[in-house]
C-alpha cells in the first residue's frame, strides 16, 4: 500500500485530535481508578476497624453466656436472664443464649419467658443443627401459655437459690403429672381415729398454705381423696398415693377425671405427728412431686425420718430421749414444686 503526499497531510491535520481524545481518556480513566481505589479503600478500612470489633463483640457475648449458665446451675435464675441478655447485647443472632434466657425467664416471670422462646424460635428458625430444638420448643410454647395461674406463694420469686432443689432428681417421672386446674379439691373423709384425724388435717393446712387446695365434703367431688376404707398394698408402706382416672356418662357421653387416691398402713398404730407425716409425704406426691428427694430432711424423702435427742452430763449420756418428725415441707421440697409447676418440662439447658 503506498502513501501519497495528500493522504498523508490528513493523517496529520487530525493528530491534534487523536492527541486530544488521547488525553481526554486518560483523564477519565485515572479519575475512574481514583474512585475504584477509594471505594477499595474504605472497605478495607472499614474491615481494619470493624473486624475485630466484631470477633470482639462475640469474644464477650461468650464471656456472658458462660457466666449465664454458671448463675442457672446455681438456682439464681434472675441473674442468669441478665447474663443472657448482654451476650445478646453483644451477639444478637446468638441462638443458643436465647434459648438459655427463655428457660432462666421461666424461673422468672412467664410473659418474658414467652416472649424470649418467640425470639429464640425466629433466630434459630434458618439453622439446620438447630431444626429439632424450634420443633420441641414451639410444642413447650404451647404448653406454657396453657399453664394455669398460680398463688403467690407459687411464684418463682418464692424461690431460695441458696438452698436450691432436687428437681432433676423428679423431673423424669414428675413432667405431665402438674395438675391444669386449680384449686384442686381434697377429701379428708373419716379418720378411724381422732388423732389420725388430727394429724391428716394438720397435713393439709400445711400444704394449704403454699399450693391451692379446697376442702370438699363428698369424696365424688375431689381431686385427691384420702382412701380409709382399704390398707396400703405394698409391703412395708407407711402411706401409698396413686392415681386413678374415673368415668362417668354426662348424659350420653363419657366423661373421665383423674383422681389421686392416698391409703395409709391401717395396721400400725401411728401417732399423731406420725400420721401428719405420712400425710404431707403422699400429698407431696398428689399435687405432683411424683418422685423422692435425695436428701433426709426433706418431707419427699422416701422413709420417714425421725429426729432422735438425747442429753449428756460431762459426757456421760443419760437414758432420757424424745423424738421429732419432718413437720412440714422443707424449703428444697417448696423450691422444686415451684420450679415443676413454672416450667412447661424438663428440659436442659444448652451447654
Amino acid at each position: 500500500m503506498y502513501y501519497t503526499l495528500g493522504e498523508q497531510s490528513q493523517l496529520a491535520g487530525l493528530g491534534d485530535g487523536f492527541l486530544r481524545a488521547e488525553a481526554v481518556t486518560r483523564v477519565r480513566f485515572s479519575r475512574a481508578n481514583g474512585r475504584t481505589f477509594g471505594c477499595l479503600a474504605l472497605v478495607i478500612g472499614l474491615l481494619i476497624c470493624f473486624g475485630p470489633t466484631r470477633a470482639a463483640d462475640r469474644s464477650q457475648a461468650q464471656v456472658a453466656y458462660r457466666e449465664g449458665n454458671g448463675l442457672f446451675d446455681q438456682g439464681r435464675f434472675a441473674d442468669a436472664v441478665a447474663a443472657f441478655n448482654r451476650a445478646i447485647e453483644h451477639d444478637p443472632e446468638y441462638a443458643e443464649a436465647y434459648h438459655n434466657l427463655a428457660l432462666a425467664s421461666e424461673m422468672v416471670e412467664r410473659k418474658q419467658a414467652i416472649d424470649a422462646w418467640k425470639r429464640f424460635i425466629d433466630v434459630a428458625a434458618t439453622r439446620e443443627d438447630l431444626k429439632y430444638d424450634v420443633a420441641r420448643v414451639r410444642a413447650r410454647l404451647q404448653i406454657l401459655e396453657a399453664l394455669p395461674p398460680l398463688p403467690e406463694a407459687m411464684h418463682p420469686s418464692r424461690y431460695v437459690a441458696a438452698v436450691g432443689d432436687y428437681y432433676w432428681v423428679i423431673s423424669n417421672r414428675s413432667e405431665g403429672e402438674e395438675w391444669g386446674r386449680l384449686p384442686l379439691k381434697v377429701y379428708l373423709g373419716s379418720a378411724p381415729s381422732m388423732k389420725w384425724q388430727e394429724g391428716t388435717r394438720e397435713a393439709y393446712d400445711i400444704w394449704s398454705a403454699v399450693f391451692p387446695l379446697q376442702l370438699v365434703a363428698l369424696p365424688k367431688d375431689a381431686d385427691i381423696r384420702m382412701g380409709w376404707e382399704e390398707s396400703t398394698r405394698g409391703y412395708g408402706h407407711a402411706g401409698e398415693e396413686m392415681d386413678w382416672v374415673q368415668f362417668k356418662y354426662v348424659g350420653d357421653q363419657i366423661t373421665s377425671r383423674r383422681v389421686a387416691v392416698i391409703t395409709i398402713d391401717l395396721s400400725m398404730p401411728w401417732t399423731k405427728d406420725e400420721m401428719r407425716a405420712i400425710v404431707l409425704h403422699e400429698l407431696g406426691h398428689a399435687i405432683g412431686i411424683k418422685g423422692h428427694s435425695d436428701t433426709k430432711k426433706d418431707i419427699m424423702y422416701w422413709q420417714a425420718q425421725e429426729k432422735k435427742t438425747g442429753i449428756s452430763i460431762s459426757g456421760i449420756p443419760l437414758p432420757v430421749f424424745w423424738r421429732s418428725l419432718v413437720k412440714q415441707p422443707s424449703q428444697r421440697d417448696l423450691n422444686t414444686l415451684i420450679r415443676l409447676y413454672n416450667s412447661a418440662g424438663s428440659s436442659k439447658r444448652f451447654p
